[in-house]
Protein backbone atom coordinates (compact mmCIF):
# COMPACT_ATOMS: atom_id res chain seq x y z
CA UNK A 1 0.00 0.00 0.00
CA UNK A 2 2.87 2.37 0.79
CA UNK A 3 4.40 1.70 -2.63
CA UNK A 4 1.17 2.63 -4.38
CA UNK A 5 0.86 5.83 -2.34
CA UNK A 6 4.49 6.67 -3.13
CA UNK A 7 3.97 6.08 -6.85
CA UNK A 8 0.81 8.21 -6.86
CA UNK A 9 2.60 11.03 -5.02
CA UNK A 10 5.48 10.90 -7.49
CA UNK A 11 3.11 10.96 -10.49
CA UNK A 12 1.21 13.92 -9.03
CA UNK A 13 4.47 15.81 -8.47
CA UNK A 14 5.64 14.99 -12.02
CA UNK A 15 2.38 16.31 -13.51
CA UNK A 16 2.68 19.57 -11.57
CA UNK A 17 6.29 20.04 -12.72
CA UNK A 18 5.38 19.27 -16.34
CA UNK A 19 2.46 21.69 -16.34
CA UNK A 20 4.70 24.51 -15.09
CA UNK A 21 7.38 23.64 -17.67
CA UNK A 22 5.09 24.08 -20.65
CA UNK A 23 5.67 27.21 -22.66
CA UNK A 24 2.87 29.61 -23.51
CA UNK A 25 1.93 29.42 -27.20
CA UNK A 26 3.26 32.38 -29.20
CA UNK A 27 1.28 33.64 -32.20
CA UNK A 28 3.15 35.50 -34.92
CA UNK A 29 1.76 37.19 -38.01
CA UNK A 30 4.09 37.81 -40.95
CA UNK A 31 4.12 41.34 -42.33
CA UNK A 32 3.20 41.65 -46.03
CA UNK A 33 6.77 42.77 -46.83
CA UNK A 34 8.25 39.48 -45.56
CA UNK A 35 10.08 37.43 -48.18
CA UNK A 36 10.68 34.34 -46.04
CA UNK A 37 7.97 31.70 -46.55
CA UNK A 38 5.98 30.73 -43.43
CA UNK A 39 6.76 27.06 -44.19
CA UNK A 40 10.48 27.79 -43.75
CA UNK A 41 9.90 29.29 -40.31
CA UNK A 42 7.61 26.46 -39.22
CA UNK A 43 10.15 23.88 -40.39
CA UNK A 44 13.18 25.53 -38.76
CA UNK A 45 11.95 27.11 -35.50
CA UNK A 46 11.44 23.70 -33.78
CA UNK A 47 15.09 22.83 -34.54
CA UNK A 48 16.12 25.54 -32.07
CA UNK A 49 13.60 24.65 -29.37
CA UNK A 50 10.68 26.86 -30.42
CA UNK A 51 7.92 24.29 -30.69
CA UNK A 52 5.27 26.67 -29.31
CA UNK A 53 5.22 29.08 -32.29
CA UNK A 54 2.19 29.48 -34.56
CA UNK A 55 2.11 31.54 -37.74
CA UNK A 56 -1.35 33.09 -38.05
CA UNK A 57 -3.00 35.47 -40.51
CA UNK A 58 -5.20 37.53 -38.15
CA UNK A 59 -3.08 40.43 -36.93
CA UNK A 60 -5.54 41.25 -34.12
CA UNK A 61 -4.90 37.85 -32.46
CA UNK A 62 -1.11 37.90 -32.83
CA UNK A 63 1.35 38.40 -29.98
CA UNK A 64 3.99 39.66 -32.42
CA UNK A 65 4.33 40.66 -36.06
CA UNK A 66 7.47 39.65 -37.93
CA UNK A 67 9.12 41.18 -40.95
CA UNK A 68 11.37 38.37 -42.20
CA UNK A 69 13.50 39.30 -45.18
CA UNK A 70 15.74 36.45 -46.25
CA UNK A 71 19.22 37.29 -47.38
CA UNK A 72 20.60 34.48 -49.49
CA UNK A 73 17.64 32.12 -49.00
CA UNK A 74 19.11 28.64 -48.85
CA UNK A 75 15.99 26.54 -48.64
CA UNK A 76 15.48 23.84 -46.02
CA UNK A 77 18.48 21.74 -47.13
CA UNK A 78 21.03 24.51 -47.76
CA UNK A 79 22.89 25.04 -51.01
CA UNK A 80 24.70 22.27 -52.85
CA UNK A 81 27.78 21.99 -55.02
CA UNK A 82 30.78 24.20 -55.67
CA UNK A 83 30.03 27.81 -56.45
CA UNK A 84 31.88 30.23 -58.68
CA UNK A 85 33.02 33.49 -57.09
CA UNK A 86 30.04 35.66 -56.32
CA UNK A 87 29.29 39.07 -54.89
CA UNK A 88 28.91 39.43 -51.12
CA UNK A 89 25.66 37.92 -49.93
CA UNK A 90 22.97 40.21 -48.63
CA UNK A 91 22.16 39.79 -44.97
CA UNK A 92 18.93 38.32 -43.73
CA UNK A 93 16.92 40.86 -41.76
CA UNK A 94 14.39 39.85 -39.14
CA UNK A 95 12.47 42.53 -37.23
CA UNK A 96 9.95 41.56 -34.54
CA UNK A 97 7.23 44.00 -33.44
CA UNK A 98 4.94 44.00 -30.41
CA UNK A 99 2.11 46.53 -30.40
CA UNK A 100 3.76 48.39 -33.28
CA UNK A 101 7.11 48.85 -31.50
CA UNK A 102 10.31 47.07 -32.50
CA UNK A 103 11.26 44.61 -29.76
CA UNK A 104 13.93 42.56 -31.54
CA UNK A 105 16.04 42.64 -34.68
CA UNK A 106 18.83 40.60 -36.20
CA UNK A 107 20.82 40.79 -39.45
CA UNK A 108 23.00 37.67 -39.85
CA UNK A 109 24.24 36.51 -43.24
CA UNK A 110 22.49 33.14 -43.13
CA UNK A 111 18.75 32.79 -42.85
CA UNK A 112 19.02 29.88 -40.39
CA UNK A 113 20.98 32.08 -37.99
CA UNK A 114 18.18 34.64 -38.11
CA UNK A 115 15.71 31.89 -37.18
CA UNK A 116 17.99 30.78 -34.32
CA UNK A 117 18.32 34.36 -33.01
CA UNK A 118 14.55 34.87 -33.22
CA UNK A 119 13.94 31.65 -31.33
CA UNK A 120 16.36 32.66 -28.55
CA UNK A 121 14.52 35.95 -28.14
CA UNK A 122 11.09 34.30 -28.06
CA UNK A 123 12.26 31.87 -25.38
CA UNK A 124 13.54 34.70 -23.14
CA UNK A 125 12.02 38.00 -24.32
CA UNK A 126 12.92 40.02 -21.21
CA UNK A 127 16.67 39.28 -21.49
CA UNK A 128 17.19 41.30 -24.70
Amino acid sequence: MRKIAGVLAFCSFALVVLSFGQEKPVKIVLKPTSTTPPAYLLANLPEYGCTNISIITDETKADYSLEAEGGDFEGPSGSEGPHPPRAPRPKAKYTLYANGAVVFGTTPVKEKNAVKDLCKYLQHPTKK
